[in-house]
């Protein structure tokens, strides 16, 4: 199992694809940590004039809290929360993860690799296994950049205490396993990394606007959108700050077991050609 992994490991260092990623992630963590300080520096102002004002006349800032909440306050916990869950590791990851997978059915070495004799439960916990810490990589490299970008600019104190910084970690962690779990899954059902990336990222939008609309006609539904997968980071750190974060994990969970389930049967029972 060691040896399969390590060969794993090897293709991965060797695909261009993994490098394009940590570039792209580098440079949009650098550039969204300049777009959130220079909101901040510009716009800092006016939006304290308007929240003055609106508590003034008695108006409600239901709306302007809902768009202030995509952007980070001035402390850097914030801003990596922020990094975290702004669906960037999303999409960069996608394609990266779906490449690295279907790379060996296009090239056909899928046969060579089950005829000299291993399992194919073996190969699909390698493959996973590699798909796990390349995602995670790519998602340290997008943190990193952001965060190092930040450090000038921002307070390291938190409101938080480090037992709940301990649990926010453990759930972002798990989500990112749990996102790498379904890249994997779509790449195993389509064996095409450009399907499995559509899905991935076109499917999750779809759902959560046919959701939207339907809340429409019954508020209970929206709800339900906080339990895609790509929508489950945004809710972490106000879950944890409130004292809970246990759907976010408990998501987390189900998503391994079932993408874990789902693309090893499909895997153990497919063609390889």
């Amino acid at each position: 199992m060691g040896g399969l992994i390590r060969a794993d490991l090897k293709k991965l260092f060797k695909a261009k694809s993994l490098y394009v990623c940590m570039f792209i992630a580098v440079v949009l963590g650098i550039s969204m940590s300049l777009l959130y300080n220079y909101f901040w520096q510009e716009r800092g102002q006016n939006i304290a004039l308007w929240y003055a004002l609106m508590n003034q006349y008695g108006m409600k800032t239901d709306m302007l809290d809902e768009a202030l909440s995509q952007i980070p306050s001035q402390n850097l916990l914030s801003y990596i929360n922020v990094f975290l869950s702004d669906g960037a590791i999303w999409l960069i990851g996608a394609p990266c993860v779906c490449a690295f997978c279907a790379a060996e059915y296009n090239a056909g070495t899928y046969k060579n690799t089950v005829a000299r004799g291993c399992s194919r439960i073996r190969l699909f916990i390698s493959k996973m296994t590699v798909s796990v810490i390349e995602l995670v990589m790519i998602s340290a490299v997008y943190l990193l950049a952001g965060s190092i970008t930040a450090l000038p600019h921002v307070e390291m104190k938190s409101s938080m205490s480090i037992g709940s910084i301990f649990f926010l970690v453990l759930i972002y962690l798990l989500l990112i396993v749990a996102s790498a779990a379904v890249f994997v899954m779509l790449t195993i059902i389509f064996r095409r990394s450009g399907f499995a990336v559509a899905a991935a990222i076109a499917a999750p939008m779809l759902i959560a606007s046919l959701m939207q609309i339907a809340s429409l006609a019954s508020p209970d539904l929206a709800e339900l959108s906080k339990f895609i997968l790509m929508n489950t980071f945004v809710t972490v750190q106000q879950s944890v700050s409130g004292g809970s974060g246990f759907t976010e994990l408990f998501t987390a969970m189900g998503y391994i077991a079932v993408s874990g389930v789902v693309g090893g049967l499909i895997f153990q029972k497919s063609e390889i050609k």
